[in-house]
């Protein structure tokens, strides 16, 4: 009985393990078949297509332009990247006798070293050069028919330090492409490590800038690296000639470098500068600070179109409806020895009107105003700030084909007079209405706004939205989409206002004891405002302003400079005289050229 107990027991055993054997057959047959023949194009929940990474393990490239637009400058200077002529040379491909010596007299280089250099590579790559090469010597070059050595002018993207936040980053994001460019992704035109636009333009301008196929050099090799099929490297570009596009934007090259320069030269380390041309409305130059890396790259904020607490930069928007609404009494004198709540101010500035008062930045006197104002307008702050752009989206916004709406700059922010969080502070007490005509308390406005309304202020009250691109272009200039001027229909305020307006921000530069008379020494004059704003209790350091346009006689640019850790130096008027005196020389020197 017992054997045969133990028998049945090991007949069950084997049944068991054989069942067990049959479904690891089964699986791994399974696995396999998915592998080769169900889920080549889409294996696992990653979808990864395995027929294009099998090829990719077998392949060897190297990519001239990975087919992504570019960004060009108002005069057509590449802003975004680098054509720089290199030698392309591929690995394992040279027999004993290839003429190393002529490529060496050529680039100027020893024989040795460039068999040296070629000897080293495991993959496709460019040779270091000493010097770079002409087009004449390209050509020469490419006359060897050399296989496997190739002269070409190669595309590479710009480091990010220059024009850090307005042009952006690029980098990969499979789950985007998977998300908005699927139709791209089933053709083939872009892959799941296809570069797209992270910030800046290079995010918003990026349904234009996506790449539609690289220019590579490729040949195939075998496990050790050797060529797979004889020494035959292939050529391969997008099937479309129109593409690459490129964006015309309005920046200006050297006004952006300038702007950068005096930013560093200065030490600005939390700020910013923009730079408007009053003419056309259109963005030359704009830059912020800190700059972000490719390790910070989601840290990125542009202070210069986020918000910012202006100070006294907002008593324009206080002095404009003073003005507009008839409320100055040009005898009456207010007394900036207080401050507004009442006592002694730490500049004891005497008695003055509402235009001495501006020039030298007197809080007390604009506390009064508003709360006088408020009487008659309760909703004053905010109607005036809106009518000069501050409240506004400033950079260009519109509909583009389906890209509705289409914004040429990236993540900006709207101005506030009030928190837009629901809160328990009371903004009809007389001392918050004090602290909001001088721009404290909950007052958040972004620095590109306050470019635009001194814009505005001196073309005299015609307000536009800023431009940042003129156009999209296809790779042989044809323009796809100009971008038409956006003007406000209705004039910001009357003439009469901004007339005042003007003459106000010329006193303080002009008068000496206005809080600009450093700006008088520049060879042309200036008109603008400075502003101080305090952070909140406890904040060591203070925003610093300077908010003006030039020359003030015929206005050319508008100019903002905020430093956003200022302490016991004031950086913005040094930064702003040294890029209005430098911008004006180029400006000196394109019309002689002309």
């Amino acid at each position: 009985m017992d054997k045969v107990v133990r028998q049945l027991i090991s007949k069950k055993r084997i049944i068991g393990l054989a069942i067990c054997f049959l479904s690891i057959i089964l699986f791994l047959t399974y696995r396999l078949a998915d592998i080769q023949l169900i889920s080549t194009t889409s294996f696992s929940k990653n979808k990864v297509n395995l027929i294009q990474e099998s090829v990719a393990q077998r392949t060897h490239r190297f990519t001239i332009n990975d087919g992504r637009g570019y960004f060009l400058d108002r005069n057509g200077e590449l802003l975004s990247t680098d054509v720089k002529p290199q030698v392309v040379v591929f690995p394992n491909l040279y027999t004993d006798d290839w003429p190393v010596a002529t490529i060496a007299n050529i680039l100027k280089l020893s024989k040795d070293e460039v068999s040296s250099q070629i000897k080293k590579l495991k993959k496709p790559s460019a040779l270091s050069l000493q010097n770079d090469i002409s087009l004449e010597e390209m050509d020469e070059i490419n006359q060897l028919e050399i296989p496997g050595l190739y002269a070409q002018l190669v595309t590479r993207r710009n480091p990010l330090p220059f024009a850090n936040h307005i042009i952006g980053a690029v980098g990969q994001d499979p789950e985007l492409i998977k998300r908005k460019y699927s139709d791209k992704l089933e053709k083939g035109t872009v892959t799941t490590s296809t570069k797209t636009g992270k910030n800046g333009m290079q995010y918003t301008f990026d349904p234009f800038l996506i790449s539609e196929g690289e220019t590579q050099y490729i040949y195939h090799v075998d496990r050790q690296g050797n060529p797979l099929f004889g020494l035959d490297v292939k050529y391969r570009s997008q099937s479309n000639p129109l593409y690459p596009l490129h964006i015309k934007t309005t920046i200006d090259k050297k006004m952006q470098e300038s702007v950068e320069k005096y930013l560093n030269v200065h030490g600005v380390k939390d700020g910013g500068a923009v730079l408007l041309d009053i003419e056309s409305n259109e963005l030359l130059a704009m830059a912020s600070r800190p700059l972000f890396t490719s390790r910070t790259i989601y840290e990125h904020e542009d202070k210069m179109t986020s918000q910012q607490i202006p100070g006294s930069i907002f008593k324009i928007v206080t002095a404009a409806a003073a003005i507009e609404e008839n409320i100055i009494q040009p005898d009456k004198k207010y007394d900036c020895n207080l401050n507004i709540y009442g006592k002694p101010d730490e500049r004891q500035l005497g008695m003055l009107n509402v235009e001495e008062s501006f020039t030298q930045s007197c809080n007390r006197t604009f506390g009064d105003l508003a709360n006088h104002i408020k009487l008659k307008k309760p909703d004053f702050m905010e109607k005036y700030a809106e009518r000069l752009g501050l409240l506004n989206y400033n950079g260009w916004r519109g509909k583009v084909y389906h890209l509705d709406p289409f914004s040429h700059l990236y993540q900006e922010e709207r101005g506030q007079v009030q928190s837009m969080i629901k809160t328990n502070k009371d903004y009809q007490s007389s001392l918050a209405i004090s602290q909001t005509a001088i721009g404290q308390l909950d007052v958040k406005i972004t620095p590109l706004a306050v470019a635009n309304m001194m814009a505005t202020i001196a073309r005299g009250g015609s307000w536009y939205e800023v431009k940042a691109a003129k156009s999209v272009n296809f790779a042989n200039g044809t323009e796809l989409i100009k971008f038409d001027d956006h003007k406000r229909e209705n004039p910001a305020l009357s003439s009469y206002t901004m007339m005042r307006l003007q003459s106000m921000l010329l006193n303080v530069v002009k008068d000496e004891e206005g809080t600009g008379h450093a700006l008088q020494s520049l060879p042309f004059q200036v008109a603008g405002k400075s502003g101080t704003a305090q952070k909140g209790d406890g904040n060591s350091f203070n925003n610093k302003w300077f908010a003006g346009y030039f020359p003030a006689d015929r206005p050319r640019f508008a100019l903002v400079v905020i430093d956003m850790k200022h302490d016991t130096m004031n950086r913005t008027i040094p930064v702003f005289s040294d890029i209005a005196k430098e911008i004006m020389n180029m400006e000196g020197s394109r019309i002689n050229n002309n």
